[in-house]
């Protein structure tokens, strides 16, 4: 018999440990140490694929019963991954809490010590229930998530052979503690980086009919391609084009020579992520023109939209009910924000859930990314059940 008080002790204890010593992405090598040494004290087998990552596995040991001899093998042999994420954000933290970060300028501002810390406690009920399920249950403990560089290595190297379904936990400070939020579909949007390059041979601001001003150009072109959304996108399709960098000039009595336009573009629809290279590309041109410069761009795709598969979300409903005990489901729109889990959903059918994590007090309702974000830890239990929960749920469909 799970005692769920002395669960709920050791997740937020890791937690706490994982938020003092956060690291950025591909330099989780304490994180990973950690993680290895839980699943050493628990005897969970697991292995690195990579650089950072850990991946676990545990084998259900119950055996095949014998009146279903006739029936497919593989309904006894499935593969279940259930991911976490490890690094932190290049922020300073802003906390009294006695688990502030201890690395100056390094902070676990979006959950990932929570997410690692759940996904620990799921081990130890998965790894105590092995011998009443079939089928292998795979931990994935992901570096560098939010640079998104890794997961392609990872899928590479093997991470998801095999696998029938995967799940993920985001903790979600917009939603209260005790709710759940599981969106089929899109519940994460798409996003690509872009950068523009405004180039002339510029000129004297005593003489600005003699030259050409990339400043000026570059500062037209801002404001000409918020256009593509309001008046090229169809309003049903929603899109969100940002500039986060516009850097231009020299000195204050010269026109500039160069400017440098850079931010993404976040969509729900993957076919608009063409799109709107063309039209990046065709604004910057003829605005570029309009004032005498040249224009290059680079267009890089990131990440596709985060889809939920529709049978995913049912058995992650079912799950829930398990471990609340009652319809602890809410509702809320899909959001602009971005999650490499996608490339995991291109692959196979999965579903990311949104653990609410607000008492309620503004401690733990400031936004993810936010210097002061915090969390209800209470929480995390139900996190850490539902992670197991997902995996009895599928295996023993």
């Amino acid at each position: 018999m799970t005692d769920f008080s002395m669960l709920s002790d050791y997740i937020i204890g890791i937690r706490r440990t994982l938020h003092k010593h956060p690291e950025l992405s591909g330099q989780e090598f304490q994180t990973q140490q950690l993680i290895r040494n839980e699943l050493d004290k628990l005897g969970i087998p697991h292995r690195t694929l990579h650089k950072t990552d850990i991946l676990a596995e545990i084998a259900g040991l119950q055996t095949r019963p014998e009146e279903t001899a006739a029936l497919p093998p593989e309904k006894y042999s499935k593969t279940v991954l259930l991911r976490a994420d490890l690094d932190a954000l290049p922020i300073t933290e802003n906390s009294d809490a006695p688990y502030v970060s201890q690395s100056p300028g390094v902070m676990h501002a979006c959950g990932h010590d929570s997410h690692t810390a759940m996904l620990l406690g799921a081990a130890k009920l998965l790894w105590d229930s092995r011998d009443h399920f079939s089928g292998t249950v795979r931990l994935m403990f992901q570096p560098a998530e939010e640079t998104g560089r890794e997961t392609r290595m990872l899928i590479d190297h093997g991470m998801l052979d095999g696998v029938d379904t995967v799940f993920a936990i985001h903790v979600a400070p917009d939603l209260p503690t005790g709710k759940i939020c599981i969106l089929p579909g899109p519940c994460m949007a798409g996003v690509d980086d872009f950068s523009i390059r405004l180039t002339s041979p510029g000129g004297h601001g005593a003489t600005p009919h003699l030259g050409s001003d990339t400043l000026l150009a570059g500062a037209h072109l801002a404001v000409n391609l918020q256009q593509i959304v309001s008046r090229e996108i169809d309003p049903q399709k929603p899109a969100v084009l940002t500039i986060g960098i516009f850097q231009a000039g020299t000195k204050v009595n010269l026109l500039a020579q160069e400017a440098v336009l850079s931010g993404n573009i976040r969509f729900f629809d993957k076919e608009l992520s063409g799109y709107f290279k063309e039209a990046l590309t065709r604004y910057s041109e003829h605005t570029a023109a309009m004032y005498r410069c040249s224009s290059e761009v680079t267009y890089t795709p990131s990440l596709l939209p985060t889809v939920n598969d529709a049978a995913c979300c049912g058995t992650a409903k079912n799950a829930a009910m398990t471990v609340w005990g009652e319809d602890n489901l809410i509702k809320r729109p899909a959001s602009m924000t971005s999650e490499d889990f996608s490339r995991y959903l291109e692959a196979v059918p999965g579903v990311m859930v949104f653990l609410g994590t607000s008492d309620g007090t503004q401690k733990t309702s400031w936004p993810l990314h936010h210097e002061c974000f915090d969390l209800d830890e209470s929480a995390l239990l139900n996190g850490c059940r539902l992670y197991a929960a997902y995996a009895w749920e599928w295996l023993f469909q």
